[in-house]
């Protein structure tokens, strides 16, 4: 399982790094041709709206795989044992019937929908673009069942 979860952070971690540098790329080329060209770059405004949108869901992805992702735990932290345990097994299988009922099944439904829409530049099929909702959804649950043998083992506090 180490393995998966290895080859998982760095697949996300290059994946995200290369959309990053391409971003910072795009954005320098965006003010260089509007500024000093006097011709703003139509193509890297689409570009840097796409590459943003699948950098941030990779990043919220991964943010679960290390178990940092936004949590309300006022009510997990005033558990103990078995009790804080069973609600964590009720906050991950929420985690993982919402991952795979909304992101993947619907994420699904609306890249087979937009499938022969094209982006108004770049002429890419919008669900291409979509495609990294259930791409994150899958990641979602593949961390999550990742994670919960690491937390049910451990006697003491989980958080």
């Amino acid at each position: 399982m180490k393995t998966i979860r290895s080859f998982l952070d760095k697949l996300i971690m290059f994946v995200g790094c290369l959309f990053t540098v391409i971003m910072v790329i795009g954005a320098i080329w965006q003010v260089f041709s509007r500024y000093i060209l006097g011709d703003p770059s139509t193509i890297t405004e689409e570009l840097l709206r796409f590459g943003l949108i699948w950098t941030t869901m990779l990043g919220a992805s991964y943010a679960f795989g290390k178990n940092e992702h936004l949590a309300i735990t006022g009510l997990l932290d005033k558990l103990k044992g078995k009790n804080q345990k069973a609600l964590r097994l009720v906050n991950d299988l929420f985690i993982i019937s919402f991952a795979g009922a909304v992101m993947i099944k619907g994420g699904l439904n609306i890249v087979s929908t937009t499938m022969t829409q094209l982006t108004p530049i770049l002429q890419i099929p919008m669900g291409v673009i979509y495609s990294i909702v259930p791409i994150s959804g899958a990641i979602i649950i593949i961390y999550q069942l990742l994670n919960m043998p690491d937390w049910l083992k451990k006697k003491e506090k989980i958080l």
